[in-house]
Formats: C-alpha cells, structure tokens, sequence
C-alpha cells in the first residue's frame, strides 16, 4: 500500500478552497474543512478529507446545493428541532448543537433533534463542542439516503445503516471523555479505506450478498464487485449493537418521520439525522472541584490496570485520539494513493491544483 504524507495546514487549506469554490460560504468552508482534516488528524481517516470527492459527486448530480441551509422548526425550551434540508451537513450540525448547547446552559438540559441533514461527519466532534461548553452529552445519528448496509444479528441481509453513537463528559480543567462508535463492528467509511489502500478487514466483521463471511471490502460497496449482490457489515456486539442500530433508527429519523434506511434512495445523497440530549453536569453537582476529583480517581483506577501487552496501555476514551493528534500533527497525515487520486480529481473540477497544496 503507497500512500504520502500531507501536512494538516495544507490539506485545510485545500479543502477549504475546495468547498468555497463549490459555491458555499467562507464560514461553511472553514468549518468543513476543520472538521474534516481534524478526524484525519484524530485518525479516524474515514470522516476525513476522503470523503470530499463523495459530496462533490452529490454536488455535481444537483442533490447537495450549496444555497441549502438548516431552519429551526421548533425552539421551545427544553426541545429543539432543526430541519436540515439536507444543507453541508457539518456547519448545520455545528450550528444546530451550538443552538441546543446555549438552552442547556440557560435551562439545564436541551433535547435536540436535526432532521435530513447532509453527511455530517465524525459524530464526536459533537461531543466535544458540548464538552467544551462544560455539558454532558448524548448524541445518535441515523444513516440514510444510500441503502443498508449493517445486518440484524443473525440475518444474511443489511436492514440498518451504521448509526453511530457518541457520549462527551466534561472534566473540569482536564481533556473531556469521548467515547464514539458505529453500531456496526466498523464504520462503512473505514471499509472504503480499506478498499482504497489495497488491503483486507479482519475477519467478522463483513458478510458478502449470499450471507458468507469475507475480508474484501469490496463487497460492502455497489458496484465493486460488478454481478454480485451488495454484502453487508455486522454489527458490534451480536445482538448489542443491533439492537442499539435500531433504537437509533427510530430515535434520530423515525420518530419525525426524517429519511429512514429503509426507504428507498432515488440519489446520490448521504442523509443524517441526530437526536442529542445536553445536559448541565453542574445542576447535578454544583461543586466543579468535587466533579474533577471523582472522575479523574476513577479514571485513574481504570488506566491504572495492568495491560495484556505493555505496549498497549489501558485508555479511556479519548485518549487514543488526542494522541494520535499530537503524532500525525507532528508528523503528517497519511493519505493512500487512490483517497488522493479522488480528492486531486475532484479538486480539478473547480480548477483546483492539488498538487500545490
């Protein structure tokens, strides 16, 4: 597998220009770009700057448009809808949880829910705007717009998408609890990774179209494997994260009737919608010192235990990505040839060099 090394700036800056040159706005165009170099930089590549060329493609069959943005429905404290309109999905999310993040503080709590937004990327940078604003957090987000793609427990076909999951818990004075995942054993952005680098999954985490297991990723994406019906990715957990996929179904999208995964998609979209509860860790204990002190024992207690492999120390989470930001921010960021190919191609339709980046 070749792939080069690109300095943070650089592919920020590149991106940046890719997205106001597209037609969006300077502020929309910095915070995609922030948001998507920052999962690179947190090593979750799969929400990175590779997804660009797959917004562009939306862009260019006139499903994404750049003069679509987020309305709210209802503002009524605690509950906060925000209807999407399948607007760049990470300045609507930002915009939609800044909203939710001022009611928690004024009132304690805030319920929120934003319908049929675009793709709207890592699901804990969310969790740590809310940290950053000292509130708890629960965040769940349906994945729609394209068909199923994450299997029941037990069955040989997809009925959900990969409907991530994320938590935040602000520690005073110190790095915040993240703790975020996709209901399936991996994200669909991590098999197209994988299927650009060349390499294979491990083994369980992929079924092909006839319910066989496999290691080619190719068979989690249409047309790959041209005459075989689409495989699917299994869920975490067996029965677990089934069961969570489906409850976050229901909760992001069902409950208002946003897009569902299991309607289906007439184009080249990816829609998601979030429900996230926001809490005020101070209306539970109001004494910040007193807050600090018993999470960091605790998370102290959990680091402290003795790991299998010496090399592979206990983490909480979070951690794992605050130091995989310090390295490849020190160091660069990875990018495979073809993740690159697609970017400098797409790039190029706005007359973009990404070479000169």
């Amino acid at each position: 597998m070749s792939y080069r090394l690109h300095r943070p700036e650089a592919l920020r800056a590149l991106a940046h220009q890719m997205i106001l040159k597209a037609g969006w706005t300077e502020d929309e165009a910095q915070e995609t770009a922030h948001h998507v170099v920052l999962a690179n930089l947190s090593g979750h590549d799969s929400h990175g700057i590779g997804m660009l060329p797959l917004y562009f493609n939306a862009l260019a069959d006139g499903n994404l448009k750049p003069e679509s943005k987020g309305k709210v429905r209802v503002e009524a404290a605690p509950f906060l809808i925000v209807d999407g309109n399948v607007a760049l999905g990470q300045p609507t999310a930002r915009n939609a949880v800044r909203q939710a993040v001022t009611m928690a503080q004024a009132g304690g709590v805030a319920i929120l829910n934003l319908l049929d937004a675009h793709h709207i990327g890592r699901i804990g940078h969310y969790a740590e705007i809310a940290a950053a604003a000292g509130l708890i957090s629960f965040f769940w987000v349906n994945v729609a717009g394209r068909p199923p793609i994450v299997a029941p427990h037990a069955a040989k076909q997809a009925r959900f998408g990969t409907n991530p999951h994320a938590i935040g818990i602000p520690v005073p004075e110190n790095d915040p609890i993240i703790l975020d995942f996709a209901t399936s054993r991996m994200a669909h952005g991590k098999a197209r990774v994988a299927l650009n680098k060349g390499v294979q999954v491990p083994p369980g985490f992929i079924i092909d179209g006839e319910g066989r297991p496999t290691t080619d990723p190719a068979h989690v994406f249409q047309h790959a494997i041209p005459g075989l019906p689409l495989g699917a990715l299994l869920p975490f957990g067996d029965h677990k994260g089934a069961g969570l996929s489906l409850i976050v179904e229901l909760l992001s999208a069902g409950l208002m009737g946003a897009a569902r995964i299991d309607q289906k998609p007439q184009k080249t979209w990816i829609i998601n919608s979030l429900f996230g509860v926001l809490i005020d860790p101070a209306r539970l204990e109001p004494d910040a010192a007193l807050r600090k002190s018993r999470i960091e024992s605790y998370l102290a207690f959990v680091r402290a235990a003795e790991p299998q492999d010496p090399a592979d120390p206990v983490l909480a989470p979070g951690d794992k990505e605050r130091t995989m930001r310090i390295e490849r921010g020190r160091d660069g960021i990875p990018l495979d040839n073809e993740t690159w190919a697609q970017i400098s191609a797409a790039a190029a339709r706005f007359g973009i060099d990404a070479e000169s980046f």
